[in-house]
């Protein structure tokens, strides 16, 4: 989840935590004794291909989860990224920006880590602007993780983060979920994605076709899943039953493959004008930071080098949606937060409820002074 700007921003220690993830069950694979299970291979037919679309698969299969968007003008879409607590700069811009009376219903929205527990809450509208204000400033590191030192030796993460399960099933209710399918059965579209840890393949999750088919849990899981960076965090695990046969698939944090999703990779290759929309880029991130001292230890140097590595990956997807866009015929908005904003980072206070305030604020006080967002050209 943790893919972002402030220097050497994953810690102090070894193994210093965001978001655990505990794991999760699809429903329908409750059942007596614990079952054997099996592994797909890739050549195989998808069982969740209803739920998901994989973020290499072709054309066919991108549009059997996309719809016609109701705007002649083409969709309104929504991207939002990873950066952690971060994410809190995103929750106030999309909170400002509905004050101003502006933000747009939007026909896509996708998610990726942090961006992935925004997700379900921008795609319902301004209604869900108050629970977006509290996730990120009403909680802190207690209520998203407690330290197990003794255990985190033998297991998959130091922070034992059933606190964090219980906030994701406290804020999407089933009667949030439920409207959740609804606005996908009038055509909306929300998308969250994860990487499948043995497989090495990113899959696209249809959330509001899981809402639909009343799969709560394991919406619930994929929203943990997108935010559980490998060797820092728990991954998650999702079990499925079909044709008899019990599968599981391990994933972790989509910001392995991606920072956001604003194109399928398939439309990157086709030939077919895919004319007019507008997309919008929110990076929970600074895209150009300020220097800063870096420890020259071995830890330190290799922290520094993930941040840069994964602050050039988003800047290198900008760029190719940009150029997409300009040759489509679509308009393109970015925004991120600013390196001169003056809000100071600790490393070593994880998930600083005044910290996200300060942030939550920064997003959106640019959103109501109409200073959010950049369109590139």
């Amino acid at each position: 989840m943790k893919q972002s700007s402030k220097g050497a921003r994953f810690g102090l220690k070894r193994r210093q935590v965001l978001l655990g993830l505990a794991a999760t069950t699809l429903a329908a694979c409750s059942g007596a004794g614990e079952p054997g299970y099996a592994t797909r291979q890739i050549t195989e037919a998808d069982p969740l291909a209803r739920f998901r679309v994989h973020a290499d698969a072709g054309e066919s299969d991108w549009l059997a989860h996309l719809h016609a968007p109701h705007s002649a003008n083409g969709p309104q879409v929504l991207a939002l990224s990873g950066g952690g607590e971060d994410g809190a700069f995103g929750a106030g811009a999309l909170v400002g920006w509905s004050a101003t009376g502006r933000r747009p219903r939007f026909d896509i929205v996708t998610g990726v880590s942090t961006g992935a527990l925004i997700a379900p809450f921008a795609f319902l509208g301004q209604s869900q602007d108050a629970v977006l204000h509290r996730i990120f400033t009403a909680h802190d590191a207690g209520d998203i993780m407690r330290l197990r030192p003794f255990q985190a030796v033998y297991s998959e993460s130091i922070y034992d983060t059933e606190p964090l399960a219980d906030l994701i099933e406290t804020y999407t209710p089933p009667e949030l979920l439920d409207d959740i399918a609804a606005r996908h059965g009038a055509g909306g579209r929300l998308f969250i994605v994860t990487s499948d840890l043995d497989s090495a393949r990113a899959s696209v999750w249809d959330m509001g076709a899981i809402a639909q088919a009343g799969q709560y849990d394991l919406f619930r899981g994929i929203m943990r899943a997108s935010a559980a960076l490998p060797g820092l965090f728990s991954p998650v695990e999702l079990r499925y039953v079909a044709d008899n046969t019990t599968y599981r698939e391990t994933h972790i944090d989509g910001g392995v493959h991606m920072q956001f999703l604003a194109i399928p990779n398939y439309a990157f290759a086709t030939d077919r004008n895919l004319a007019g929309g507008h997309v919008f880029l929110l990076i929970n991130n600074t895209l150009n930071p300020d220097p800063v001292e870096v420890s020259r230890t071995a830890l330190g140097i290799s922290q520094q080098a993930l941040t840069t590595m994964s602050r050039a990956n988003a800047q290198f997807a900008v760029n190719a949606t940009r150029h997409f866009a300009r040759a489509n015929g679509m308009r393109l908005s970015v925004t991120s937060i600013d390196p001169n904003s003056g809000i100071v980072y600790d490393p070593s206070h994880r998930f600083s409820s005044v910290y996200m305030t300060a942030l939550f604020q920064h997003g959106y006080l640019r959103a109501v002074d109409d200073t959010l967002w950049t369109v590139v050209q």
